[in-house]
């Protein structure tokens, strides 16, 4: 995958959360640093993508319950070989995990960044995943077909259960509350 399309995304990004300025930097000079960002072989991490699935009306959000984390999560993963651009990542992803095949893209910048770190895994050494996040509307009456090699669940949530800490029965990360807070700009 070509990174220029990338860096020029990144670039382009406007953010008035503070860790995401930083994590802008950290990003790019990731990107420019490494011509291997895609690949697992790259002890420091590797870009990803990952989709925020909204429902047509912007009052749900899709998550999944990722195995091998033990979180809920928004469905995303690594870059593969035949992927062309970071949207392909996303949607290809999507369709993947979810089994949604109607995905209509809301916007094509970025709608998040991300950096996190994965823990250690048998033989894979805990590293970064430096996560470029697109927003993304899917019908949620259409059909789930979980991946199941990687998701133990995959729901619906209302994007108030997901605000609503107290009340929710989801183990919320900063980033994924901060992509609710985001959700006032893409209501209908």
């Amino acid at each position: 995958m070509n990174k220029q399309p990338i860096l020029d995304l990144l670039e382009n990004y406007q953010t008035s959360f503070s860790e995401e300025i930083e994590f802008q930097k950290q990003i790019i000079d990731f990107l420019i640093q490494n011509d291997d960002f895609a690949l697992r072989s790259n002890l420091i991490g590797q870009l990803t993508g990952s989709a925020w699935i909204v429902n047509r009306e912007r009052t749900k959000v899709l998550l999944i319950h990722h195995k091998k984390l033990e979180k809920w999560l928004q469905i995303g993963g690594h870059i593969e070989n035949t992927d062309q651009t970071i949207e392909e990542t996303i949607l290809r992803e999507v369709k993947e995990e979810s089994g949604i095949k109607n995905l209509n893209l809301l916007s094509s910048s970025i709608y998040d960044i991300d950096i996190h770190t994965i823990p250690q895994k048998k033989e894979i050494a805990e590293h970064l995943h430096f996560d470029i996040r697109l927003i993304i509307e899917a019908d949620e009456n259409e059909t789930l077909i979980p991946q199941n090699e990687e998701i133990l669940n995959i729901k619906w949530y209302s994007i108030n259960e997901v605000q609503n800490l107290a009340k929710s029965t989801l183990s919320i990360n900063q980033s994924m509350k901060r992509m609710t807070d985001k959700m006032a700009k893409f209501k209908s």
